[in-house]
């Protein structure tokens, strides 16, 4: 049976992620190539300390998507679920951790990085070489709970959807398009290839399409 209740929020609450991800992709893609992800902590650090904004309404936007996600995870789980439920119910638990995770890991930053990179600013070579090495306030440094956890749901849900029907069939398939951004970000981010995170990056511009039409389709979705 599909909660009404529990599909209406979960569509609120991805229509609201579609455009927090328009503005977070937006953002990085005009960021100065000292602020992108992976640029050494020497270059990044007082680049941030003189233009900390950008940057910090990607931080903003990607800790409230983490929040929002809370709600859209079981949402999403219940406008596919079909009689097969082992995959369906292991990605939802890694989605949900991974969203939550990837919020409190932006959130630090924002408390963080700010100090950080005025102290590295301010301090000798020595302190310098410290920030450096120990900079980064994330406690998901390569993206595997924020990016490929929540990919791994979107990718099993958009399988399901295509089988039982549960979307329209274009947009089961452009859910496994935008599930594929979210494995490349960690690969990117731990070979740190400007290139593949770039064009995550890209291919990943899609993805507020879909999250705004889930949004639309459970919205719509009558309880059964």
């Amino acid at each position: 049976m599909k909660n009404n209740s529990l599909l209406k929020l979960g569509g609120a609450c991805a229509i609201l992620l579609g455009v927090l991800k328009i503005v977070g992709s937006v953002a990085y893609l005009v960021l100065p190539a000292d602020l992108r992800a992976e640029v050494a902590g020497k270059i990044f650090l007082p680049a941030f300390a003189a233009h900390p904004d950008a940057l910090m309404v990607i931080f903003w936007s990607e800790a409230l998507v983490g929040i929002l996600g809370l709600a859209f995870v079981p949402a999403l789980v219940a406008l596919v679920r079909d009689e097969n439920e082992g995959w369906l119910t292991w990605a939802r638990n890694l989605a949900q951790t991974g969203y939550a995770v990837s919020s409190i890991g932006y959130l630090l930053s924002i408390a963080r990085l700010p100090t950080i990179a005025k102290a590295y600013v301010a301090g000798d070579a020595s302190t310098q070489a410290a920030l450096a090495a120990t900079w980064k306030a994330s406690i998901d440094l390569l993206g595997v709970w924020g990016y490929a956890a929540v990919g791994f749901l979107i990718l099993v849900a958009s399988l399901m959807a295509l089988r039982n029907a549960a979307m329209p069939r274009w947009l089961a398939v452009l859910g496994l398009i935008v599930a594929v951004p979210h494995f490349m970000i960690p690969f990117g981010a731990y070979f740190k290839i400007q290139a593949v995170l770039m064009t995550a990056v890209v291919v990943a511009l899609a993805l507020p399409v879909w999250y705004i039409a889930v949004g639309w389709l459970m919205r719509k979705s009558p309880a059964k």
